[in-house]
């Protein structure tokens, strides 16, 4: 993956100021190419077969082209210069055209004698900072004029550059030399970019000046995340932090895991976890660091994302057909409203398609990327209405169930920051839920005690809302909130990111608030027994189908993606509201779903944020290449590459998935055993990421709150007969004790980061 240079970025790498181009008229081009970069409109008329010389005095360069379609002066010339005379910054030479054109039999040990020059002296002497030989190029044959055609052959081509491929491996440079042969794919891959045959347009010229600047200044670039730039560079030596989580995972849990294993569990209780914790921490560590070796290190290429209608059309194909192939019916009873199996299958088909969307670069198009806002409101929707009914149904605002939530979110975020040097809230969606969790939370925790009346929780809702709202769209606020947490964290967020991030889905959790509130008070009511109740769905039904048909045309006609956003956050809830009214239209529809998607949808927190390493690359600016070699990614082996990469990346989420709750679990134990009534699991998950509502959801939610009753005065009454522990222990042990002592940890880390 190439960076793309700029006249800035030019002059703050190549600091000697001179640049150096030695060679022939193919070698001038490129020159002209590198000159236009600096200056488009600069003037490059005047002899052909002469020096050059262009000085740019903002950016503090110097241009130079040597005329030596031989190059057998130029070394001489480089090797005895003067101590007082600048090397060049870059130096880049070529040469081949003209022995075959013009020297007959001879051209080939006339062309290899220059080229053993050369490479002596690059082998004694360090005679430019970099340095870049040309391949002999190969020309468009078809637009050769008969006598070049007649002697430049891909015989003495194929040739000479098979021998500059032997050079390049034994020679040892004392600077960073290179031989680009991919300058000879950049023009076979191009079309209608040559007149003669011989001289490329600068669509050709300006990539190759591009491939060098690449190879000269990519390491010096910022080592720092977003790490986009792959190509001829070297990834940063791990930091302290980074090698701290290596040592846990890789040494200190695999000892705990032998020592439970094979010795007396009692010896070794207080260091380590129980063996089943410590296997889970080892395999999530193994998960971790192989996104580590996939995207900070060079043991597997990365690939630009290019969009490819037909490419997206396919994959978006193969994944329907997927999901269709395994349908699984439910033939008795009704799975109801917005049951578990069917928001799995919405959690899952949703998260196909945004990986689809980020694999191949779609954000450009204005009409995907409109229509995908849509999925991620929709995870808010289902985070508010998931949220809601569990509060409104269990009431349980204890730290258990806040620190349980907000673990099992962001475990495998919070470790992804340090492995991989980044940004917590680059990893955008764990940040976002985790933020309207604690909305939701907070809203329903003040005043709970009234929260069954209607007017009062409506009420606080609104409030809730114009809060957020300030909150989210005053300027200076969340600048304020982020400086702060700099001086206390060390953070650098970007406040005006965030801010969009989360004024485009401002209020669709209040929606998702609102319809489960609304499910719950028309099952109180019994409003499916109503006899008109047929008539208001089959209403509601066509009145869905034509807010999709209108919310469709409208995304797809909107003028370009900002435009479509100013919209967003008041629409959003149409085309959500539509589907949940067609998806849940009757019993079969609800007693249906595909496990495809539902086994995606119960993954889709870790595949969410592990495709930014392991499936996508460079922090999710390309794509990461498994085959060995990364030029293989062409024609059948791109999907080749697409379904092994695809296979290891859910395989690796399923266990990150699996591992994450485990370890939530142990880490949450002793809060969630001090809100004991948190932990019955009949009828709801150990944390409803997105909502999961069961048939007769009333009636079940109403047993468990007995059931809890009875259990809490089980453990009242045990609690009764043992020894009260101390001040000292009972302070420790408190979990909010624990959350602040965890903070003011992070704290002093992030200080030494």
């Amino acid at each position: 993956m190439m960076h793309n240079y700029q006249p800035t970025d030019i002059s703050t790498c190549l600091n000697h100021s001179r640049i150096l181009y030695v060679g022939d008229s193919i070698i001038r081009e490129q020159y002209f190419s590198a000159l236009r970069l600096i200056d488009p409109n600069v003037n490059v008329s005047g002899e052909a077969h002469t020096d050059r010389r262009y000085d740019f005095a903002e950016e503090n360069l110097i241009f130079e082209f040597w005329w030596d379609p031989y190059l057998n002066k130029t070394t001489h010339t480089l090797r005895d210069a003067s101590l007082h005379t600048p090397r060049p910054s870059l130096l880049v030479m070529g040469t081949g055209m003209w022995q075959m054109r013009f020297l007959e039999d001879d051209y080939y040990e006339e062309w290899k004698k220059n080229i053993d020059s050369l490479f002596d002296s690059i082998e004694s002497k360090s005679i430019a900072d970099a340095i870049l030989l040309a391949p002999v190029e190969i020309p468009d044959y078809g637009k050769l004029r008969q006598e070049r055609a007649s002697t430049m052959t891909a015989e003495k081509i194929s040739a000479m550059n098979a021998y500059l491929k032997e050079k390049e491996k034994a020679v040892k440079n004392k600077t960073p030399f290179g031989i680009p042969f991919v300058w000879n794919d950049v023009s076979a891959q191009a079309t209608n970019v040559t007149e003669d045959g011989l001289h490329f347009n600068s669509a050709v010229t300006t990539m190759q000046v591009q491939i060098a600047l690449n190879f000269r200044c990519n390491n010096q670039l910022d080592k720092s995340f977003p790490m986009e730039t792959t190509c001829c560079y070297q990834y940063p030596v791990p930091k302290w932090y980074q090698n701290a989580l290596f040592l846990f995972f890789l040494v200190w849990i695999p000892i705990g895991s032998f020592f439970l294993s094979n010795s007396n569990p009692g010896m070794t209780h207080r260091p380590f976890p129980s063996l089943k914790v410590c296997n889970a921490f080892f395999i999530f560590g193994l998960c971790v660091i192989y996104m580590y070796f996939g995207d900070r290190t060079q043991l597997f290429g990365k690939i630009q994302k290019h969009f490819d209608v037909s490419m997206f059309t396919v994959m978006m194909i193969a994944i329907g057909i997927l999901g269709v192939s395994k349908l699984q019916h439910k033939t008795e009873g009704d799975q109801g409203f917005l049951n578990r199996h069917q928001t799995d299958e919405w959690k899952g088909w949703m998260q196909v398609i945004i990986l689809v969307y980020h694999f191949c670069g779609a954000s450009r198009i204005s009409g995907i990327y409109n229509a995908v806002r849509i999925l991620v409101a929709a995870y808010l929707f289902q985070t508010g209405y998931g949220h809601f009914f569990f509060f409104y149904k269990k009431a349980d605002f204890g730290m258990g169930r806040v620190l349980n939530v907000m673990v099992r979110l962001n475990l495998l975020t919070f470790v992804l920051q340090y492995l991989m040097d980044t940004d917590y809230l680059s990893y955008y969606f764990a940040p976002l839920v985790s933020f309207w969790f604690l909305v939701i939370w907070v809203v329903m925790y003040a005043g709970h005690q009234w929260n069954q009346v209607p007017s009062f929780l409506l009420v606080k809702l609104a409030v809730s809302c114009f809060f957020t709202t300030v909150l989210i769209k005053t300027p200076g606020i969340l600048e304020f909130i982020f400086d702060l947490l700099q001086v206390v964290f060390n953070t650098h967020w970007n406040a005006a990111e965030w801010r969009f991030r989360l004024a485009l889905d401002a209020y669709i959790v209040y929606v998702g608030m609102l319809c489960a509130y609304a499910f719950i008070k028309a099952a109180e009511f019994k409003i499916a027994d109503h006899p008109k109740w047929s008539i208001m769905k089959r209403l509601a039904m066509v009145l869905s189908v034509l807010a999709l048909v209108w919310y469709f045309w409208f995304e797809l006609n909107c003028v370009d993606k900002f435009a479509y956003n100013r919209s967003h956050p008041f629409i959003s809830w149409i085309p959500i509201l539509a589907f949940v009214v067609l998806r849940n239209a009757n019993t079969y529809m609800r007693n249906t779903h595909s496990e495809f998607y539902a086994f995606i949808g119960k993954i889709s927190l870790e595949t969410f944020i592990g495709q930014f390493h392991m499936w996508l690359a460079a922090d999710t600016k390309g794509l990461l290449v498994l085959l060995v070699q990364p030029t293989w990614v062409q024609g059948m082996g791109w999907w080749v590459n697409l379904v092994l990469s695809s296979c290891l990346f859910i395989f690796v989420c399923h266990y990150l998935s699996q591992t994450t709750h485990e370890i939530s679990t142990w880490v949450c134990s002793k809060a969630m055993a001090d809100n004991h009534h948190t932990t019955n699991k009949a009828k709801y998950q150990a944390v409803p990421l997105l909502p999961t509502a069961q048939g007769d959801s009333s009636n079940a939610i109403t047993d468990d709150v007995k059931t809890e009753q009875e259990d809490k005065e089980e453990i009242w009454t045990s609690l009764e007969e043992e020894e009260k522990p101390s001040a000292i222990k009972r302070l420790f042990n408190d979990t909010r004790v624990k959350v602040l002592l965890f903070f003011m940890i992070i704290s002093i880390v992030n200080q030494l980061c």
